[in-house]
């Protein structure tokens, strides 16, 4: 019977030292809490500051302006395949201010323009299609769309030869 008190004593104090070793520790913490400067070099721990700022100048908003020579009134074009779409024939130059915003356009300059306009570069004609220029090529349009082109091109090509003889 003795066996039994010292193997429950052994249990007890097995279990007293297992409380002990989930003690919760305090930590110490300082009694006042101190504010310390950011950027200021007089107290320990600050930032440098080196005297640079952020640029917080916003660009000041402008307005981009661009002129095209219309060569044709809007008009329904049909492409090579039977597809139609209407727009302006323009040529490839072009004048293109940049304003600051809310600045009338009626004090700017007029653009300057050649006498005679580029119709076609390179297979290439433009049309202005909701007020957005589009290259597209010559044969992608059809053959009387095509003919029109080139009737207007020899009819350009013909004042200019006129407006440069004396």
């Amino acid at each position: 019977m003795r066996a039994t008190p010292l193997l429950l004593s052994l249990t007890t104090l097995a279990a007293l030292s297992l409380q002990t070793l989930h003690a919760q520790v305090v930590p110490t913490t300082p009694t006042k809490f101190t504010k310390r400067n950011v950027g200021n070099m007089s107290d320990s721990g600050g930032s440098a500051n080196i005297g640079l700022s952020p640029n917080t100048t916003q660009p000041k908003p402008t307005v981009r302006e661009i002129s095209y020579i219309a060569l044709s009134d809007a008009r329904q074009w049909t492409s090579s395949d039977g597809k139609a779409l209407v727009g302006k024939l323009i040529a490839f130059e072009q004048s293109e201010q940049v304003l600051p915003t809310g600045q009338s356009t009626s004090n700017t300059t007029t653009p300057v323009f050649p006498a005679r306009p580029t119709l076609i570069r390179q297979g290439n004609v433009r049309l202005l299609v909701q007020q957005k220029a589009f290259e597209l090529p010559l044969e992608r349009l059809s053959q009387p769309d095509r003919d029109f082109i080139q009737n207007l091109d020899a009819a350009i090509a013909k004042k200019a030869a006129a407006a440069k003889t004396p």
